[in-house]
């Protein structure tokens, strides 16, 4: 690479020169020169439009981190982002995988290309979490997906943005038939329903009738506070709030996303029924990876009012189930 002595031609160089999975001392201290902050926003715009000009991925991973500590500590990410992404999809193009996924065939990836794919994963989720529309453009992005998909099981690093995609957030309603009462929620940064039922549970203790408490090692893995292995099953069962009886066939079901739950006008419902056969079980495997960048969050935000509860029932046409006696609770 050519260098005409500007700073920007110095980071790139020393990028494209660097092997190995820690910053060379040479693309540190063309870094660290940068002192003036007018001088050091201009580089990061020049180096950023240039990073197809880096031949090492791991230096090309390196510059993304940079990059992203810079998102992280105020700089806007909307010039920034395509460029890291671009960078990704150039060197996760670069790994081939069998065409017929049914056939385990060995794929080896490359080291530094390993090395540079984590690094850009880091740089890309530190940019997307922290500019929801470019975020979701990406995810509406069927090319892109898929091709992160095709070596999703190579990489941590786009593992960790692809779970960003997946995330989802919103508000929802929740109505506890049997107690006749309802909530309204919001969710952030959940890809599954089973990661939603259990901190729904968890912030429903004290609000609704049956709610039992959720154990503080599940509570804490769920919430990302913590990291191992822990368990939780459904208090309930989980129901549309499109269909007005409790049924297997209008499950909300835990695999899927949080989108899938329907919107009754432009309200995502959720129905708690009484369990119907037993309870549904899941792993903490359906509460991670967790991102810093997007933590899992469930809030209340506040109770219905007679007046809504009955609107609601009425609307959804919903049954008045009468309350088990007290000697039939176990």
């Amino acid at each position: 690479m050519a260098i005409d002595g500007t700073p920007a031609d110095n980071i790139l160089a020393a990028a494209s020169r660097l092997r190995g999975n820690q910053f060379s001392e040479e693309l540190r201290l063309a870094i660290v020169n940068l002192t003036d902050q007018d001088s050091l926003a201009m580089t990061r715009l020049q180096v950023a439009v240039r990073l197809d000009e880096v031949d090492s991925p791991a230096g090309t991973g390196f510059l993304a981190v940079w990059l992203g500590g810079g998102v992280e500590n105020g700089f806007d990410p909307q010039p920034t982002t395509v460029p890291i992404l671009n960078a990704m999809l150039r060197w996760t193009r670069t790994i081939a995988t069998p065409d017929d996924t049914s056939v385990e065939t060995p794929v080896e990836v490359d080291e530094q290309v390993a090395i540079g794919l984590e690094r850009l994963g880091q740089g890309l989720v530190a940019h997307l979490s922290r500019s929801p529309g470019q975020l979701a453009q990406l995810a509406s992005r069927e090319d892109i997906v898929t091709e992160l998909e095709r070596v999703e099981h190579l990489s941590p690093g786009v593992v960790w943005v692809l779970e960003l995609l997946r995330k989802r957030s919103g508000t929802l309603l929740v109505i506890h038939v049997a107690g006749r009462v309802g909530y309204r929620l919001a969710y952030e940064n959940l890809s599954n329903c089973f990661h939603l039922f259990t901190l729904l549970q968890a912030a429903l203790i004290g609000k609704v009738p049956d709610a039992m408490p959720v154990s503080e090692q599940t509570l804490a893995i769920a919430s990302g506070e913590a990291y191992g292995e822990a368990s939780d099953s459904a208090q309930w069962h989980y129901g549309r709030g499109d269909v007005s009886e409790s049924n297997i066939a209008a499950s909300v079901w835990g695999e899927a996303s949080p989108e899938s739950i329907p919107q009754i006008g432009e309200t995502q419902v959720l129905l708690l029924w009484p369990n119907l056969q037993g309870s549904r079980a899941w792993d903490a495997g359906f509460f991670g990876p967790y991102l810093e960048a997007a933590p899992p969050r469930v809030n209340v935000i506040d109770q219905l009012t007679t007046e809504e509860v009955n609107d609601w029932w009425e609307k959804l046409k919903l049954p008045d189930i009468a309350p088990r006696p007290w000697w039939k609770l176990w």
